[in-house]
């Protein structure tokens, strides 16, 4: 009985006092740390486990300074999909990744413009076996074996940060399904023009901005058209990184309906 009352006895938190939940809260590398303030934490810093009690202190520290910049940031652009968004303080020269639709209240971590060190587009693939039934009923697969495609995008973000060096943007909310269609155009265009906007920033081509922005609004805004494989990867783009860069990385380039 004595050992089971000292395993779910409650504990407080090293960093307000409060009592943390039955578990202990947030385990820390010399101390504990209630449920309130780990929710403070940026959803970027990791390792906690590993960190101290002033490790902490220093970090809620910086996200309350955060905070009060996220109160005077502007909006001169938001770009982005419909999961995540990149926002973008010109006269600042500062930017905020947020998937939230009232990302103000979330207090989102606020980069410099010369806090960007790289960025990089992976749209990763997850494919599903299409199988028949043969004559007695059972499920069988075809000769070749044939599959459905669905699609994830992903912006990462190598960034010069106190407390974190990376970040990830989802631009689809949802897997997007097959690769010859418009969302599968939508989602690849926007998280083009994430990675070609943060190469502006990172390559201090900031003046750039807005032409490369109507750019992708146009080319958004077109009349939406199939992918054609034939086709597609000669089309030039004025902020394309180059046709190599997108033809590696992009798997339709080796995808056929079956």
């Amino acid at each position: 009985m004595g050992v089971l009352g000292n395993l779910f006895e409650r504990k407080n938190c090293d960093i307000c006092g409060k009592q943390t939940n039955i578990f202990g809260g947030t385990k820390l590398e010399n101390g504990r740390l209630c449920k309130d303030c780990a929710n403070k934490l940026s959803p970027y810093l990791s390792g906690v486990k590993h960190l101290t009690v002033d490790d902490i202190r220093d970090h809620l520290a910086y996200r309350e300074e955060n905070a009060e910049k996220v109160k005077a940031f502007d909006v001169s652009y938001a770009i982005g999909g419909k999961n995540a968004k990149l926002y973008i303080d010109m006269e600042k020269q500062q930017l905020i990744v947020s998937s939230s639709g009232n990302w103000r209240n979330t207090n989102p971590d606020i980069l410099n413009f010369d806090q960007i060190v790289n960025c990089d587009l992976d749209i990763k693939e997850n494919r599903t076996e299409i199988k028949k039934k043969d004559e007695e009923g059972k499920e069988v697969s075809y000769d070749p074996k044939r599959y459905e495609y669905s699609y994830n995008f992903y912006v990462y973000i190598t960034v010069n940060a106190s407390f974190f060096n990376s970040l990830s943007m989802k631009i689809n909310s949802s897997s997007v399904d097959g690769y010859d269609n418009d969302e599968y155009e939508e989602c690849y265009l926007v998280s083009q023009e994430i990675c070609e906007i943060l190469d502006l920033i990172r390559n201090k081509e900031t003046d750039l901005i807005d032409e490369a922005v109507e750019y992708y609004t146009n080319r958004l805004n077109a009349p939406k058209r199939a992918y054609n494989k034939n086709t597609y990867y000669s089309d030039t783009r004025k902020y394309s990184r180059t046709y190599d860069y997108y033809l590696e990385r992009d798997p339709r380039k080796n995808h056929y309906k079956f």
